[in-house]
């Protein structure tokens, strides 16, 4: 990280007494005494912040203990004499001055850490030297938008020189391509984009656009078109009946390669929409599921050079390296340096994405179900519980990926 940040700082003996006695003469509207809780109130911060730093028992940033001092009407000069620590290298849990973790959104390619396996899986098919197309499997919260964007983002990992990627990423959850048309749109506005001309006009023709996506590929371009949350299509299933075998032919001529994400692999979700899937015999499937170990820890040291063991067996113990769960664990140590605090905030902000993850394993519930209300184990080498570790429910021992999330299952019944 590098960067030095005001923390570190830690009263002597004498400094704290110094606090403690401005603490003892406040008082409030009642006349009654200040306490931790208010004078963390008065400050801003947690009144486990303001201990550490009246106690003496852990560090705190430079300007929480400016703000402290403040309200106590402590000029921070006057202590000074009594810090132990301060201007250090920026390594500790909540001293960056911004929080360097999120969750929520696709990760930029910067902090995109890992998946080397998947990466290696999506470069030897797209890649290849005649591409091929590639079902991206994961369930929500997985990481499979971050990882389209990377391939946009990085396309030297994932093509050798002189193959000349077109990378067009349309998420068809975006309103513009909720039919086939807004679709080839987004298609032909992506190749426009790239090109710096249009591969043909707008509300060109079957013939128009089939002769302009054989002069990309014609020049030499290589075409690779992203689909990300293709289930959106059962939302108007019937202007998308015919669309899979349509986009299957242009994908089995050449004209492009696909590279679909969804939560279930693609034979299955055009199943649970009542249609026979047209793209069988052109994927190949790639899943999407725990971050590897040192992968994991390698984004939060990165974010928290500091951070100890324990923190780090904790933030395990919550997010399994799921990176999306992860982030969150992180980001709830960053923000509060406390475990216990952490874990507290975690379940809560966890509670809904839990009943989402849950919905989604529909089929599996029974057996996970079980497993956490009747100790009944899955054996997560064969048949349902392969299916549930490559998703990275299940850990390889068979535990759930989340601590919180089997007890949010215990808490709940596994009703949604």
């Amino acid at each position: 990280m590098g960067e030095v940040r005001d923390r570190g700082v830690i009263l002597t003996s004498a400094g704290q007494a110094l606090l403690k006695e401005a603490l003892s003469e406040m008082r409030d509207e009642n006349g009654k005494k200040w306490t931790l809780s208010r004078l963390g109130l008065e400050a801003g911060v947690h009144e486990k912040t303001v201990s550490r730093l009246i106690n003496g028992t852990k560090s705190v940033d430079e300007g929480t203990a400016r703000s402290i001092a403040q309200v106590l009407k402590v000029p921070f000069q006057d202590l000074e004499p009594f810090v132990e620590q301060t201007r250090t290298e920026a390594d500790k849990p909540g001293t960056l001055s911004e929080n360097p973790f999120t969750f929520g959104s696709p990760v930029t390619a910067d902090r995109f850490y890992g998946r080397s396996r998947t990466i290696a899986d999506l470069k030897s098919r797209i890649g290849a030297r005649s591409p091929q197309c590639v079902n991206l499997v994961g369930l929500r919260r997985s990481g499979k938008s971050s990882m389209l964007q990377y391939v946009k983002a990085k396309p030297e990992m994932f093509f050798a020189a002189g193959q000349h990627p077109l990378i067009v990423y349309l998420d068809l959850q975006d309103g513009r391509y909720h039919s086939p048309d807004g679709l080839l749109e987004g298609l032909r506005d992506g190749i426009a984009g790239l090109m710096r001309e249009e591969p043909w006009g707008k509300n060109g023709d079957a013939f128009a656009i089939e002769d302009g996506l054989e002069r990309v590929r014609d020049r030499g371009w290589r075409l690779i078109v992203m689909l990300d949350e293709l289930e959106a299509i059962g939302k108007r299933l019937a202007e998308f009946e015919d669309w899979g075998e349509d986009w299957r032919s242009k994908a089995s001529a050449g004209l492009f390669s696909l590279v679909i994400a969804t939560k279930r692999p693609l034979g299955e979700v055009y199943g649970s929409l009542g249609l026979t899937s047209p793209f069988d015999n052109i994927f190949s499937k790639t899943m999407l599921g725990a971050l590897e170990p040192e992968d994991w820890r390698g984004l939060v040291t990165d974010g928290l050079a500091g951070i100890d063991g324990k923190a780090l067996g904790w933030i395990d113990r919550m997010s399994g390296g799921w990176a999306y769960y992860v982030q969150m664990a992180a980001a709830m140590v960053w923000q509060y340096g406390d475990l216990g605090e952490a874990e507290r905030e975690f379940r809560y902000q966890a509670e809904d994405r839990f009943r989402e993850l849950w919905k989604d394993l529909g089929a599996e519930q029974g057996a996970l179900r079980g497993l956490v209300l009747n100790g009944k184990a899955i054996d997560p080498r064969t048949g349902l519980g392969d299916r549930l570790f490559r998703y990275g429910v299940l850990r390889s021992d068979g535990r759930f990926f989340s601590e919180a999330f089997g007890d949010w299952i215990r808490e709940n019944g596994g009703a949604v």
